[in-house]
């Protein structure tokens, strides 16, 4: 029984503290602010509201899932980084909503196409104003990118040390290579009575696939839980500057004091 519980806690300290090579090139990629994501939501959480309208943002990003637009369907998103300049956006078909943040401040705007032709939408068709960017929310929250998944499962490499009291911690449990020859490593989070398990899949060093299953017991005693899966098209250290400046033919109406 004491070599059992001996070895229960080697596996124990070794799990808290070993730091995974692999993810360690896209934590390092997400703290230099120097980026370019793209990637499917192929398990987007089901729509909270029935409400017919548009939720362009909420606490620290887009509040998309309480969006009519995007029901349970796969949602593509893109987020790029350039220094403090940040440009995000999630959607499918022909619908996105978009923020832009640049010398801080954020531009919250819709994409989409209307009878083939790509139009904007901000405080009025091809019309934006800014809005001042919140500090505060990024600080205590963790960074946005793009959806709710998206942004749990990467601030969820990122270091306790860089992040709020409030956020969630993951420590690393395990790693191991698959039969289709893709490695994995696995994370782990317990807090409030959810525990969260998250896969991060890798062909060769290259991120292709973040997953993820969190459970809880509800009052009866129940277990319920769902599952993620984020499927990588693109995880660069390159910024796509292209899409650092509001798109042309969109205008900015936002009032600004000259001496500020």
């Amino acid at each position: 029984m004491k070599k059992f519980l001996i070895a229960i806690l080697l596996i124990f300290m070794f799990s808290n503290n070993v730091n995974a090579a692999k993810i360690d090139t896209y934590r390092e990629i997400l703290l230099g602010n120097s980026y370019t994501i793209r990637y499917d939501n192929l398990t987007p959480a089901p729509r909270v509201t029935n409400r017919d309208r548009v939720e362009l943002y909420g606490k620290s990003g887009l509040a998309v899932e309480s969006n009519d637009y995007f029901l349970n369907k796969p949602k593509s998103g893109i987020i790029t980084c350039a220094g403090s300049n940040r440009y995000e956006e999630v959607g499918n078909e022909d619908f996105y909503m978009c923020r832009l943040s640049k010398n801080g401040e954020d531009f919250f705007f819709t994409r989409y196409k209307k009878h083939g032709k790509v139009e904007y939408f901000g405080t009025k068709k091809n019309h934006v104003k800014a809005n001042e960017k919140n500090y505060l929310a990024e600080i205590v929250e963790g960074q946005s990118y793009g959806d709710s998944d998206m942004s749990r499962l990467l601030n969820a490499i990122i270091p306790a040390a860089n992040k709020s009291s409030t956020q969630v911690v993951y420590h690393f449990i395990a790693e191991g290579t698959l039969e289709n020859n893709l490695s994995y490593e696995d994370y782990r989070a317990d807090n409030d009575g959810i525990t969260e398990v998250v896969r991060y899949y890798f062909d060769g060093d290259k991120l292709v696939k973040i997953s993820s299953a969190s459970y809880y017991k509800t009052l009866d005693g129940k277990i319920e839980g769902r599952r993620c899966i984020i499927k990588i098209n693109e995880f660069s250290a390159t910024p796509d500057k292209t899409l650092l400046s509001l798109p042309a033919g969109v205008k900015d109406d936002t009032k600004r004091d000259k001496n500020s």
